[in-house]
């Protein structure tokens, strides 16, 4: 059976429950601040963790992006130069019989013929200097082609020089002195092909507006 307070105990009953009430209500205040801290400094760390991913795989991309490109260059410039290649490979093998055929040609002028053969022989005379000549000529050279020739010898005071017609020579010399031996035929002119096609390559550059000579 329960008994009444007197007055005073129940006066300092009720200020205890009063404390009481508004330490809970300050622990509830503190205990909530602390838990919003938490959340805004978890809210923060994924922010930050976010903002690292992103840029991440921003920069994932961009590389990959990069990448992806300097690849997609490369095989575009592979591309071009197989194309450039081939170009070039059927544009020498049409121009091979027309500069052969030019050659001749060049023969069958006087003008060029004489400047042919006199080229050959400056070049004998700087190389062949000293040793007595063995000149080879077409067979069928005419009088045009062997007055160049003798005027040509003659121009480096050649006196000696043994002129041998060559029924296998279809234009050009052959000059031989010493062991040595300049061949000015169009067979030995067109035997170092890849200088040739070099050259022609150089000279279709040139001609072909918009390419690079």
């Amino acid at each position: 059976m329960s008994r009444d307070l007197p007055p005073a105990s129940a006066s300092q009953a009720d200020a205890l429950v009063a404390e009481i009430r508004q330490e809970v209500a300050r622990e509830r205040a503190r205990i909530l601040a602390d838990a919003g801290r938490e959340a805004d400094a978890i809210r923060g760390r994924a922010r930050d963790k976010a903002r690292r991913q992103t840029r991440r795989a921003v920069d994932e991309l961009r590389e990959s992006g990069r990448g992806r490109l300097a690849q997609v260059s490369a095989e575009l410039e592979t591309a071009r130069r197989q194309e450039e290649s081939a170009h070039a490979r059927e544009a020498l093998d049409a121009a091979w019989p027309l500069l052969r055929r030019a050659i001749e040609r060049r023969w069958a002028d006087d003008t060029s013929a004489a400047t042919w053969i006199r080229a050959l022989v400056d070049l004998a005379h700087a190389r062949l200097r000293g040793a007595r000549w063995d000149v080879r000529h077409p067979a069928g050279a005419d009088a045009a082609r062997a007055k160049a020739l003798r005027e040509a010898l003659a121009a480096h005071q050649v006196a000696d020089a043994a002129l041998h017609a060559d029924a296998g020579i279809d234009a050009g010399l052959v000059i031989e002195a010493g062991g040595a031996r300049l061949d000015g035929t169009p067979a030995a002119l067109l035997a170092i092909r890849a200088e040739v096609e070099a050259a022609l390559l150089a000279e279709i550059a040139r001609a072909t507006p918009g390419r690079p000579a």
